[in-house]
């Protein structure tokens, strides 16, 4: 049973997940990037009180909302990614409501928690030293979670950061 409200991008998404979890499922719609203050500031609310889990597309698009939203409301929220390999390639959308309901309930069984109120847990030369921005090294990280492997290497290191992972956590996903 999931407590949080479901942060998605459309109805389309409410849909299927209502269709998975049954209709007492909670989500707040961001209308796509139309995402605006109001709906930013119920958002922030609701996760002070309930919690909120963002699931946005594993597209551009979703993870601006994504970004917009962690930036907003602070401190901590969950996450849930659906990796855009996992969605039929027949499909013309690259979304939550074309995912497979296999893959959103693992999504949501892996949830990450971004922790904007903490310090770095590595600085920008650590992140440089170890060579975690090379393209080889940020796929496998960016697999290891289900994010998008075309995610630059900056996004990757703030998305290190607001997991709180650390140089040695790091290195074992890369099996150095």
């Amino acid at each position: 049973m999931i407590k949080e409200v479901i942060i998605v991008e459309g109805k389309t998404d409410t849909q299927k997940l209502k269709k998975i979890f049954g209709e007492e499922i909670k989500t707040i719609e961001t209308h796509g990037l139309a995402l605006n203050d109001k709906t930013l500031s119920l958002i922030k609310k609701i996760n002070e009180n309930q919690g909120i889990i963002i699931f946005t597309d594993p597209d551009g698009p979703g993870k601006k909302i994504r970004e917009k939203i962690n930036n907003y409301v602070g401190g901590k929220t969950k996450n849930a990614f659906v990796e855009k390999s996992a969605i039929n390639k027949n499909n013309k959308k690259i979304g939550i409501a074309e995912a497979n309901p296999e893959d959103i309930k693992n999504a949501l069984d892996n949830l990450i928690t971004f922790n904007s109120n903490n310090l770095e847990t590595i600085t920008w030369n650590q992140y440089l030293e170890n060579d975690f921005y090379l393209k080889a090294n940020r796929i496998k990280i960016c697999n290891h979670f289900g994010w998008d492997e075309k995610i630059s290497s900056k996004t990757l290191f703030k998305w290190i950061n607001l997991t709180q992972l650390t140089i040695k956590q790091i290195q074992n996903i890369l099996g150095d």
